[in-house]
């Protein structure tokens, strides 16, 4: 039995195991032992991957979604595809992305938009193995749910999940016709789809805007666009 840090610990009491998902091929696992730290490694060992809480959050082998980065990141100079991986995606494609040197970047799909979370030597940051699952702790947090596009802007996940089924592993929800097409954003355009597919396609709608959250200053920081 491989032996979890104490912060994908807490995540596992918090969420328990992933379900519904798989194993990864050990092969796999070792492909990427440089590229996520080894807490990431020990828990992809011990529990596989799959959903957690419904489906609201799901952690996926990172070899399935390579052709997605590589859509996404190519030409990056800071998260280049072939050193960064989805850890796990929010039901309605927000993407966790992970990289070692500047550690998570969330891509939300939906709106073309992605926030870095570039460390800052300013401030003690917490090790690649703590900084991940503190990561993944989260994904209970609203930001993994998507907001109907209405005055009211009411999360749609626990709708969703009553008016279409419980996601299975590799589904998500998306609008159709795209947000970014000119589609409503409403509870009455959402379907299950398979979650590849779906964000592979919207990855390629256009740019995709990179921002920073500047705490100090307490703004938002837009960087650039993602990629190349």
């Amino acid at each position: 039995m491989t032996e979890l840090n104490e912060d994908f610990a807490y995540c596992l009491e918090k969420f328990g195991l992933p379900v519904g998902g798989e194993r990864i091929d050990p092969r796999v696992i070792e492909a990427y032992r440089s590229i996520v730290p080894d807490s990431m490694i020990a828990f992809w060992k011990e529990c596989g991957v799959g959903l957690w809480l419904d489906g609201r959050f799901q952690l996926v082998s990172p070899d399935r979604y390579r052709g997605l980065l590589d859509l996404i990141l190519q030409g990056d100079p800071d998260y280049p595809p072939d050193q960064s991986v989805l850890v796990g995606f929010g039901a309605f494609g927000k993407l966790l992305i992970w990289n070692n040197e500047k550690y998570t970047l969330e891509v939300d799909l939906v709106e073309g938009i992605a926030y870095t979370n570039f460390p800052n030597p300013r401030f003690n940051l917490l090790a690649p193995d703590r900084k991940l699952p503190g990561e993944l702790r989260h994904v209970d947090d609203p930001i993994y749910d998507c907001r109907e596009r209405t005055d009211a802007a009411k999360p749609l996940f626990t709708r969703a999940v009553k008016t279409y089924g419980k996601l299975a592993y590799g589904e998500c929800y998306g609008f159709v016709p795209a947000v970014r097409l000119g589609g409503r954003g409403l509870l009455e355009d959402v379907q299950r789809v398979r979650a590849l597919e779906h964000f592979s396609i919207l990855a390629q709608l256009g740019p995709i805007e990179l921002r920073y959250m500047d705490t100090e200053r307490r703004k938002i920081v837009v960087l650039r666009a993602l990629g190349g």
